[in-house]
Parts: structure tokens; sequence; C-alpha cells
């Protein structure tokens, strides 16, 4: 095997909602099948670097033990706090969605 051969992936689309338009590339997720052997040096580099891969407290989306619930309720204690000083709150959203 080359080392080429590791960095090689089989790249499935998958359709997100099987009544949506067929033909609209938004309606697609993308998966990748790897390698055997890309995946357990990823198993390996993972076990052995895992105490130094962090994160911010406050980011909830992609980690374990962590949901939508875990921020709507920070956002909402952090808003309690400060209504219960007086401040006022404004709160934006961004939908990056389709970024």
């Amino acid at each position: 095997m080359r080392d080429k051969d590791i960095r090689r992936g089989i790249v499935i689309l998958l359709l997100k909602n099987p009544d949506g338009n067929q033909f609209v590339s938004e309606n697609y997720r993308r998966i990748t099948i790897s390698t055997v052997i890309s995946k357990i040096i990823e198993i390996v580099l993972f076990t052995n670097f895992e105490n130094q891969l962090t994160t911010d407290n406050l980011q909830f989306g992609f980690k374990q033990r962590f949901s939508c619930s875990h921020a709507l309720f920070t956002l909402k204690t952090v808003v309690e706090h400060y209504v219960k000083q007086g401040s006022t709150v404004n709160i934006y959203a961004l939908d990056i969605s389709k970024a």
C-alpha cells in the first residue's frame, strides 16, 4: 500500500430527506469511507493525543455529553443574570447552516 492510498476515501452522497428534491445539492449529506489503515492510524493518534485536544467550555456542538439543551440553558442563565443586574440584553442570531 502506498502512502497516497492512506489519504484516499470514497465520498458517498446520502439524501437527507427522501421526500425532498433529489436534484438540489443542499438536500444531500456527504460521508467519506476511509481505508482501514487510515482509521487505525486515526484511532492511535486520537488515543495518544486525546488529553491535548481541548475545546472551549462554551462549545456545545460535536462534543460528547453536550447538546442544544446545554447551550440553551447557558444562554438562559446568562440572560437572567444580566437582566437581574438591570442591564439590557440584545441577542443576535446568525444562521450559517448554508455556509
